[in-house]
């Protein structure tokens, strides 16, 4: 395996938090009933999707006082409303006191893991085809995510595979379907800058997992990254699927806490 120079991962991690809510708004926009409200580097905004880590409130500021925090949501609407504010690796004290005042309880960190792009590892062993996504995929990748991240309603997934998202320049999503043609595995990735890339939604139906679908997919959209000219790609990763991307150069620079 090649091992990707970390010198090309931008040493702020909030460089990554721009890019991320760059994606956000880029959702919102295209969702049905989907809005934002704010900057690239404090927002809050609805997608409509059915995980934290696509709505709420969010800095790529790690120490922003709360008052900007109070600031922006002053300026929402009566029906504009968010449960979950996503801030940096550890809350500030004024963070988190601003959060249980708000009533959120519970509280989630995921890792943050990036990796160069300009060394191009062999693609990993496949035992399926992966694909460009197609709008005959839409359903299928929907269902696919819904069931891969334990959603109860497909529409949780509708931000992220409609027409007018997977038609976005920004945006490439990729396929693994099986012999009836049902979609099994599927990635995206959104290049919201010239040189860094995000990869998100990237998700195997269980009964298909450990086939290297997970790891074909992720090799797909870093090698059409690369093509675009992206240097650097980063997600955010599970405990099991760290474990696929660090196989293939990935390592974790920082962590994001989501308060809800």
């Amino acid at each position: 395996m090649t091992t990707h120079p970390t010198s090309r991962i931008p040493s702020r991690a909030d460089s990554f938090d721009v890019e991320r809510i760059r994606t956000i708004r880029l959702i919102a926009e295209h969702a049905e009933n989907g809005w934002f409200v704010g900057d690239d580097e404090l927002a809050v905004a609805w997608t409509g999707a059915g995980t934290i880590t696509a709505n709420g409130l969010v800095t790529a500021r790690p120490d922003e006082p709360v008052a900007e925090f109070d600031r922006l949501l002053s300026r929402l609407g009566d029906d504009q409303r968010v449960r979950v504010a996503q801030v940096g690796a550890t809350p500030t004290a004024e963070q988190a006191r601003w959060a249980a005042d708000r009533g959120y309880e519970g509280s989630a960190v995921l890792p943050t893991m990036s990796t160069g792009l300009l060394d191009e590892i062999a693609a990993p062993p496949v035992t399926r085809a992966v694909r460009p996504a197609e709008r005959s995929h839409i359903a299928g990748i929907q269902q696919c995510m819904a069931t891969a991240f334990g959603l109860t309603d497909v529409a949780g997934t509708a931000p992220f595979a409609n027409d007018a998202v997977l038609a976005r320049p920004e945006v490439s999503a990729f396929v693994v379907t099986d012999d009836d043609g049902q979609v099994v595995s599927t990635g995206m990735s959104v290049q919201t800058s010239p040189t860094i890339v995000g990869l998100y939604a990237i998700g195997t139906l269980p009964d298909h997992q450990r086939n290297g679908h997970g790891a074909a997919i992720t090799w797909a959209l870093m090698h059409a990254a690369r093509e675009q000219g992206a240097e650097v790609a980063y997600l955010q990763a599970s405990d099991e699927g760290a474990r696929v991307y660090e196989r293939l150069g990935f390592e974790t620079v920082t962590t994001r806490t989501y308060c809800f």
